[in-house]
């Protein structure tokens, strides 16, 4: 065995490329299979394989999760000693990441071991303090990249505490900074808001920055504050004994300040993060606009390319969707480039793209590109992962507002319930992260039971009850995790609103749509995208259920209004105000401007059959844009 593995090791001692031209693939591939294999009959052996390079331990490893042998790579990777050599080869990460997934779905509690041997080490004062807090960084930063927030976490707080109880030199002040990058990351994913609070306001003192700065492009992280942060990073950067910056500014000559400025923007980046997922979209759309200034033409394209996307999600909530159009088929285009289009940051630039398909009215666009998303995501994470589970319920949102006037919900219900079925799996009852899920199979079955014939046997309970049950579930979440003067909140109210109305429970369903206009007015103002749906569903209750037609009709003027300033002519919303605004003139006995409407519906047919034949740009065409041009086509937008 000793034998086999030194000239397995031999064959290795090269780049690959050169690899591959002396040694063909199959024979090393033949060596790592009978490895693999004689392995698996004598685990006593096991030890030997620690002699071996970091690059063709991965290998081995990698074949035991193709060959299936995942009791004997789970045993293997849950020694943090293994582990954190496979940590610093990172041209590995996504095998790494593959394997992790593979061994946690055979039941292992991976990440818990590791993340309980990190603890121990600590605990035992066996390594120095500075390699710890190294390896927390890397452990913690992995974790969350796999989607295990919980363990990313814990690791990362102990991380932190380390940095916190060293001499506080602007050197440990940077290393804390770099703590809180990636545990704001992992706490806002993780809907853990209060500690996100706490460590964002940690990071903003640290950076000199005024706690809890303001939400608007004005107040928010002034640039004079920033070039204050700059100087003080770059002199920790000074004080520490390795030069921190990306290989690619080491080989351009850059000045120092890079590496600091990189770390500077996936700060506000998470900033940014932060406020998005609490729906502060002001605050998230200036840090995401500060984090995008601060890049440099060689910061690494990881810190770009979550960049570019936390700025374009700001964009499409602050319906800029020009800016977010290009911004987020950039970020689609520097992930593939790269990482390639197997690789999850791809599918994760993906998402938001979809996201913002969503958003400007290309559904089915948008229905095709979460389903790439998706199928790269079950590769790397099987089919037990939280990102999974994002990805699932997107595509269910997506599918229900595609087969909207068509009724074929059954597919999109299947992938609700499948999100709801992995999130349910790994996150405590009462999380956050199950009120999206909940709140979108509680839309669908709405629609199902609507398109339900009376009288047929359904062979389940109500689906009416069922999806009051669902809403009422995802309010509570919601006014537990961020009261009730949030957008999510009022969203929920809303959807309540609605299945009042489907239930003939009209009075409810007024004071339901009445609380989610005065929220989002207040958070939004009067005339955002979300004021206006919820504008639209009362108005339809007025005029289809309560016989309130002068209000309905104000109602569905205010609507349209809203549509056309944001979206244009041809936007889908507009049939149901058309529709609802020529009930309402025939119920008036007005008959011309039922008329009118009438018009005003047919060309809105005609342009929608236009808009079929017009494509979004192909994103395979998209071409990578120097930073530079990038931001100078903003600033047109």
């Amino acid at each position: 065995m000793k034998r086999v593995i030194f000239h397995l090791a031999k064959m290795a001692d090269v780049s690959f490329s050169v690899r591959g031209m002396k040694i063909p693939d199959n024979l090393y591939q033949l060596c790592l299979t009978n490895i693999v294999n004689y392995l698996q009959k004598f685990k006593s052996e096991r030890n030997e394989l620690r002699s071996l390079p970091d690059s063709v331990l991965m290998d081995v490893y990698y074949k035991m999760l193709q060959e299936k042998r995942l009791c004997i790579l789970g045993a293997e990777l849950s020694e943090l000693s293994i582990f954190e050599r496979l940590l610093r080869l990172t041209s590995a990460q996504l095998r790494l990441l593959q394997c992790f997934q593979a061994v946690v779905e055979h039941g292992s509690k991976l990440s818990t071991e590791l993340g309980g041997a990190y603890t121990a080490r600590c605990d035992s004062g066996a390594q120095s303090r500075d390699h710890l807090i190294q390896l927390g960084l890397r452990l913690g930063g992995f974790f969350n990249e796999a989607g295990w927030y919980a363990d990313a976490e814990r690791v990362l707080l102990r991380c932190q505490r380390l940095c916190q109880a060293q001499p506080q030199s602007a050197r440990y002040r940077r290393l804390t900074l770099e703590c809180c990058h990636r545990l704001l990351n992992t706490q806002s994913a993780y809907c853990c808001f209060p500690a996100a609070a706490q460590t964002y306001e940690l990071a903003q003192r640290l950076l000199g920055l005024p706690v809890g700065g303001g939400a608007d492009s004005e107040t928010a992280a002034p640039a004079h504050l920033l070039r204050d942060c700059l100087r003080v990073l770059h002199t920790a950067q000074l004080e520490g004994e390795d030069d921190n910056r990306p290989a690619a500014c080491l080989a351009a000559g850059c000045h120092a300040e890079c590496g600091s400025a990189a770390l500077l923007a996936r700060l506000c980046k998470e900033f940014s993060a932060l406020h998005f997922v609490r729906c502060d979209y002001g605050a998230a759309h200036a840090w995401s606009t500060r984090a995008l200034a601060l890049l440099t033409p060689h910061a690494p394209a990881r810190v770009v390319v979550e960049v570019v996307r936390a700025c374009g999600k700001a964009c499409v909530v602050k319906r800029r969707f020009a800016a977010a159009g290009l911004l987020l088929r950039q970020g689609v285009a520097l992930a593939r480039r790269a990482f390639g289009p197997r690789h999850p940051a791809h599918a994760h630039a993906l998402l938001d793209y979809g996201f913002y398909l969503l958003n400007v009215d290309s559904i089915a666009r948008s229905v095709a590109v979460y389903e790439e998303a998706l199928a790269t995501l079950r590769r790397v994470f099987g089919r037990s992962s939280l990102h999974v589970a994002t990805a699932q319920e997107d595509l269910a949102y997506a599918l229900y507002v595609l087969e909207y006037s068509s009724g074929r919900f059954y597919k999109a219900r299947d992938h609700a319930e499948r999100a709801i079925r992995i999130i349910e799996n790994l996150v405590p009852p009462d999380h956050l992260l199950l009120a999206s899920a909940k709140r979108v199979k509680a839309l669908i079955l709405e629609e199902i039971a609507l398109d339900t014939p009376a009288g047929q046997d359904m062979s389940e309970p109500s689906l009416l009850e069922e999806s009051e049950q669902l809403h009422k579930a995802a309010l509570a979440l919601s006014m537990l995790a961020f009261g009730e003067k949030n957008v999510q909140t009022a969203k929920h109210y809303g959807n309540l609103g609605r299945l009042y109305q489907s239930m003939q429970k009209f009075q409810d369903a007024e004071l339901m749509h009445l609380k989610a206009i005065a929220i989002k007015e207040e958070l939004l103002g009067a005339e955002d995208y979300e004021v206006g749906l919820s504008v639209g569903h009362l108005a339809s209750l007025y005029n289809y259920h309560m016989n309130m037609h002068s209000a309905a009709e104000k109602l569905y003027l205010r609507s349209i209004a809203i549509s056309l300033k944001l979206f244009g002519e041809r936007y889908s919303g507009l049939e149901y105000d058309y529709r609802g605004l020529v009930h309402v003139c025939t119920q008036l006995k007005r008959h011309e401007r039922a008329e009118h409407y009438s018009a005003l519906l047919q060309r809105w047919h005609e342009l929608r059959e236009q808009s079929k034949t017009e494509q979004q740009p192909a994103l395979n065409d998209e071409q990578v844009l120097p930073l530079e041009e990038l931001c100078a086509r903003l600033q047109l937008q």
